[in-house]
């Protein structure tokens, strides 16, 4: 994949999309890749862009204000453990993300808009 979702704005820097810094850090959270093969493999400028994008992550993650059950010691084994959660919850941000970006793809290729805006009101007929 090297392409890139960016915009530039007018001195020349580069604008990537919130859905694909998302992208690039849980790549990089994976552990199989590291900041220079990310941005290789991303056509990125070097390797302190997806350094960027791991920082502006945590930073946005931590805004989030996620509320996390608290873990109740049980011996049914039809209840998963953390890790699994985690895992799941973690594929299922990949697929989100994903889709985010399948959308941005679709809207660009086909020039119209797919997603409903917040705030549109329907028309009254």
């Amino acid at each position: 994949m090297k392409q890139r979702m960016t915009k530039r704005k007018s001195g020349g820097q580069q604008v990537y999309s919130d859905s694909f810094k998302i992208l690039v850090s849980r790549e990089y959270l994976t552990g199989k890749f590291s900041y220079s093969q990310l941005a290789e493999k991303y056509n990125l400028p070097g390797e302190a862009t997806p350094r960027y994008f791991m920082k502006w992550y945590q930073q946005w993650e931590s805004n989030l204000d996620l509320e996390v059950p608290q873990i109740v010691d049980s011996e049914d084994p039809g209840i998963k453990n953390e890790q699994e959660l985690r895992d799941e919850l973690f594929e299922a941000n990949l697929k989100i993300t994903a889709l985010e970006i399948l959308i941005k793809k679709a809207e660009e290729l086909h020039g119209a808009g797919l997603v409903k805006k917040s705030g549109a009101k329907s028309s009254k007929k």
